[in-house]
């Protein structure tokens, strides 16, 4: 009986050593991707943030993995003078609600893209199961795709997912025509995202409208 009682004691020791451990490293994933964002409401874009592009370039002038900055969309900075509502929809290719999503996401900026919107997404977590051209592909997406996967493979190393998010996936952030965020919210809100994208365009005005030709990814 003493053995028996040993050997359960031992195996029950291990046991509780693993439980631990798993988790210790379920507590430490949460510590290594929620976090406090950067930016808020309120606040403008940094002038020299960018990623690389990894989907739909969309015009001449830009290629795939060449870095797209937010400031390009600046209408005091960029050559065609023109304006812009930015939508960032930061996502990865498992989450079931980002894959819900995408679609919506496009068929706003069919709607809108001529008024001054523009949709970026931003994604990493890449190849689960989608790549970054899997995904314009699969869900018909025509705006420009950003990779945010950052320079490792270690958790929380992704740059515009620290810049603008906490520790939920879906992310929408709504950018005015003078770079500050009007609105971050994590989640879908679409009541949220699309009065704030109204707002914005409203505000913006004749500025936003496009002019004839333009080089500007769109």
């Amino acid at each position: 009986m003493t053995k028996h009682l040993i050997h359960y004691i031992e195996t029950f020791h291990k046991y509780i050593i693993n439980k631990m451990k798993n988790k210790i490293f379920i507590i430490y994933l949460i510590i290594s991707i929620c976090h406090g964002q950067e930016l808020g409401v309120g606040d403008t874009i940094p002038i020299d943030f960018g990623l690389p592009l990894c989907a739909n370039a969309n015009n001449e002038e830009m290629s795939i993995n060449d870095s797209l900055f937010l400031n390009i969309y600046n209408g005091a900075t960029n050559e065609s003078g023109q304006h812009y509502v930015i939508w960032l929809n930061l996502f990865t290719s498992w989450c079931p609600s980002c894959q819900t999503e995408a679609p919506v996401t496009q068929g706003v900026y069919n709607t809108y893209q001529d008024s001054g919107l523009i949709i970026i997404g931003m994604g990493f977590d890449w190849d689960d199961p989608y790549s970054c051209e899997g995904w314009a592909d699969n869900f018909g997406l025509t705006y420009p795709l950003l990779d945010d996967e950052g320079n490792s493979d270690d958790v929380g190393d992704e740059e515009g997912f620290n810049l603008f998010a906490d520790c939920c996936i879906p992310h929408n952030v709504v950018i005015n025509h003078q770079m500050e965020i009007v609105l971050t919210v994590p989640g879908f809100a679409e009541e949220e995202i699309y009065s704030a994208i109204d707002d914005a365009l409203d505000s913006c005005g004749v500025l936003c409208l496009p002019p004839e030709c333009s080089d500007i990814p769109g």
